[in-house]
């Protein structure tokens, strides 16, 4: 074998290297993280009118801005659950874990949910809050204590309002 048919030997080894890269990348980014399958667990339960387990309830609540984006989405006109008023009934039985059940568990949670108020729905998620303060201030101001999402308004406001330190 002469050097040319080494070196385009060596090339089509490393096109067929990078192509399966890329191939395995491409699959990879298609498959739903665990927000997307709780979000789609808690989409079938909704639409077949079945009870939305606490277990799924909790992973509801967004970690960070794009699993709120993912929740959220579910408004749009274009998703199935547009239709639907599936976003502000699951927040609601999220904040009513707490306000009406009194169940810890839910408590930061419910907490975290309120940190991405924002448009069309902050104003409810505002008054889910001022209930939540409203059963115990000081639990309030005590559970914000070194949390990176107190710093969000409104949760912000609640705590320099109720001078939690």
């Amino acid at each position: 074998m002469n050097l040319t048919e080494k070196m385009n030997s060596r090339l089509l080894l490393i096109l067929f290297t990078l192509f399966c890269a890329i191939l395995s990348l491409n699959l990879w980014a298609e498959q739903p993280n665990d927000y997307e399958k709780n979000l789609k667990a808690a989409t079938k339960l909704y639409l077949f009118k079945q009870e939305i387990s606490d277990t799924i309830l909790l992973k509801l609540v967004p970690k960070n801005e794009l699993e709120f984006d993912l929740l959220y989405d579910t408004t749009n006109q274009d998703n199935e659950l547009g239709k639907t008023s599936f976003f502000y009934e699951t927040t609601r039985l999220i904040f009513d874990k707490v306000i009406k059940e009194d169940n810890d568990k839910f408590y930061l949670p419910s907490l975290k949910l309120i940190s991405f108020a924002d448009g069309e729905f902050g104003e409810e998620f505002i008054q889910h809050l001022e209930l939540i303060i409203k059963l115990d201030n000081q639990k309030f101001c005590d559970s914000m204590k070194g949390k990176d999402f107190a710093n969000n308004n409104p949760l912000k406001y609640y705590i320099e309002k109720y001078k939690c330190e």
